[in-house]
């Protein structure tokens, strides 16, 4: 898990009055996309008995669920694209299993996305989008992407991957050859934002995706649900759950926080110029 959700988990359960070391045990995992370790990390968690498990990302969703099938240990998802498709709940209102929690089922951002990008690059003419085959939602992005492109007529290359390794220096190299001017990355690859953005940098093509740690990590900005809002408001459904609440019976919230965050010191490497509109409309500015 992500350092800067495990704060803003530690943050909520605070809230909640849950402190480690004095009513709280935390065990933390992040797997970095390595299926085997998560299989492994979720049977050790059923072993030892926890009570509530916080799976992020649908794959690490998918095989807590595998997991705890036999035991039924609640698990609540931080976030998940569509928890219908995948399976997880029966419905957004009444989830009927043992999952709940967040999805990022909402309007698709990603014509506004590009369209912040055009802002920034005006001479914008084609771009690539990297996805995770692994991640049974991949194609509801490439979906999004592909008629945000279309629609504003900017040229798509669509690349696959089998592991966040696979986005190298000589993918970056290769997309640049192609006339990609810059990359969108699907945002299941937080975690590794600081070894995408520097092979993207080797390339010099500037990077966008959705969760704000890429635009922290030097990405060029970030625009889409404030997972680190939904990190926090994790800690209401443990709250519920240790309390005795049955998964089932509570509803999985849908996004209402977005976050746009700039970051003016890679616009400035790129040379390129972030408007005054833009720059005003941001959660977050980093300089």
């Amino acid at each position: 898990m992500e350092p800067t959700y495990v704060a803003r988990l530690k943050e909520g359960l605070k809230a909640y009055g849950f402190v480690e070391g004095r009513n709280l045990e935390l065990l933390v995992t992040f797997t970095g996309g390595n299926v085997e370790r998560a299989r492994e990390a979720a049977k050790a968690y059923v072993d030892r008995g926890v009570d509530v498990i916080v799976a992020t990302a649908t794959p690490a969703v998918a095989i807590a669920k595998q997991a705890t099938e036999a035991k039924k240990i609640p698990i609540v998802m931080t976030p998940v694209a569509d928890p219908l498709a995948t399976g997880f709940a029966a419905s957004i209102a009444r989830p009927g299993g043992h999952l709940t929690g967040m999805s990022m089922v909402g309007p698709d951002l990603s014509g506004k996305r590009l369209g912040y990008l055009r802002e920034i690059m005006p001479d914008l003419k084609s771009i690539a989008f990297i996805g995770w085959t692994r991640d049974q939602n991949a194609k509801t992005f490439v979906a999004g992407i592909e008629a945000a492109a279309a629609q504003l007529g900017i040229k798509l290359i669509v690349k696959m991957v089998d592991a966040p390794s696979e986005i190298d220096d000589k993918l970056m190299a290769a997309l640049k050859q192609d006339g990609v001017q810059a990359v969108v990355v699907q945002p299941i690859f937080m975690g590794h934002q600081d070894r995408i953005i520097a092979a993207a940098r080797t390339a010099k093509l500037p990077i966008v995706s959705d969760f704000p740690a890429f635009a922290v990590s030097g990405g060029l900005f970030t625009y889409g649900i404030d997972d680190r809002a939904q990190m926090q408001r994790a800690a209401y459904f443990i709250d519920r759950i240790v309390k005795g609440a049955n998964p089932a019976d509570l509803p999985i919230e849908l996004p209402t926080d977005y976050a746009l965050v700039v970051n003016l010191k890679t616009a400035a490497e790129f040379g390129l110029t972030v408007p005054p509109t833009m720059l005003q409309g941001a959660t977050e500015v980093v300089e």
